[in-house]
């Protein structure tokens, strides 16, 4: 499920502007009207006072923007609260201008917009990650004794089993060529006892690279986007690991779990097949003792792409207790296959990845 890098636009960090302040927006805790209501002043007035203003209400704490105002004829300062007012005021009287010529109103404020597809630094779990051609989703940060690291599957490398120094760039190379990780852990498949015969196995489609010294990272983020398979892809919040499930190998039919991944977003789905031998098309891989998840209403929940995204159940709120990675799925992307995080860790050993 990784996705070659040919076939994918990237979409650069946009950032939100406010291009037009509607006079019906208000604080929804508050009154119905502006905290203050403008007046009549004539149009240099306005230009003089808002090119005097705008450095000086800008500057203070709590201030979203500063316009003026030509359909309303006055000055407007958006505000985050209302405990930013006594500011913007007093510096507005102390430069001379009258309360008449300007409203204050609380806005939500105004932040980048970013989708798991463009740069991020830190880096967290979820976000687009790429590597030779390919691309792939970095699953989650995890501390491996000193080193900090993160993991994804062993499919997301050069060479799936064995360790090749696989450089790894945030979001593709061609945006910044900085590498910000290197291949260290994908242990070599192997033959013989469970495994059947003419095919090579191992129990989880994992791997570990090690972060360059330059790069931060957080530790137990989750990019986290509006709402489960819904196709959004921008990030508005963050889950945080606060467990790791290091002993479970059979989950419980129709548990619940969720994935968030550079393709298809965060989406969300049931176990409905536990400890699965399972034979990876167009190869000679089984992954042994692998978890099968469905939507019941259908959903896509998984695409090109998204292999290395983080699996983890909810536990309260945007807390969450990370059971493994994903590395598969069907071709209509309504199911996905994870390897249970018991089986990463014994293969690539004790790792933290809680926050």
């Amino acid at each position: 499920m990784r996705w070659k890098l040919s076939s994918f636009t990237l979409s650069m960090v946009a950032v939100a502007v406010l291009a037009a302040c509607a006079d019906d927006t208000r604080d929804p805790t508050g009154p119905t009207d502006p905290l203050q209501i403008s007046g009549r002043a004539s149009p240099d007035s306005l230009s003089r006072w808002f090119a005097r203003s705008s450095p000086a209400v800008l500057a203070l704490a709590g201030t979203v923007f500063a316009d003026h105002d030509e359909a309303n004829h006055r000055l407007l300062f958006g505000i985050e609260n209302r405990a930013a007012l006594r500011g913007v005021s007093t510096a507005l009287e102390r430069l001379g201008i009258p309360s008449s010529a300007y409203a204050i109103e609380v806005v939500e404020p105004i932040r980048m917009v970013a989708t798991l597809r463009d740069q991020w630094r830190p880096t967290q779990g979820g976000i687009q990650i790429h590597f030779t051609q390919y691309l792939c989703t970095l699953g989650f940060n995890a501390d491996d004794g000193t080193q900090r690291s993160f993991i994804t599957n062993s499919h997301c490398t050069a060479t799936q089993g064995g360790v090749e120094s696989t450089s790894y760039y945030q979001p593709t190379s061609t945006v910044n060529s900085t590498v910000i990780a290197t291949e260290v852990e994908d242990p070599t498949y192997f033959r013989g006892g469970a495994c059947p015969r003419g095919r090579k196995c191992r129990y989880s489609d994992s791997s570990r690279a090690r972060y360059d010294a330059n790069t931060a990272s957080s530790r137990g983020v989750i990019a986290k986007t509006s709402g489960p398979n819904n196709g959004s892809l921008t990030a508005t919040g963050t889950f945080t690991v606060t467990g790791q499930d290091n002993t479970t190998t059979s989950f419980p039919i129709n548990t619940t779990v969720n994935k968030v991944g550079r393709t298809t977003g965060w989406t969300q789905g049931n176990v409905t097949n536990t400890c699965v031998h399972t034979n990876v098309s167009g190869s000679n891989i089984t992954q042994l003792c692998q978890t099968f998840v469905s939507n019941p209403g259908g959903a896509v929940v998984v695409g090109g792409g998204d292999s290395g995204s983080n699996v983890f159940r909810i536990t309260s709120g945007s807390n969450v207790q990370l059971v493994g990675i994903l590395w598969g799925g069907n071709g209509s992307g309504t199911m996905f296959v994870f390897s249970p995080l018991k089986q990463i860790r014994d293969e690539i050993g004790p790792i933290n990845a809680t926050f």
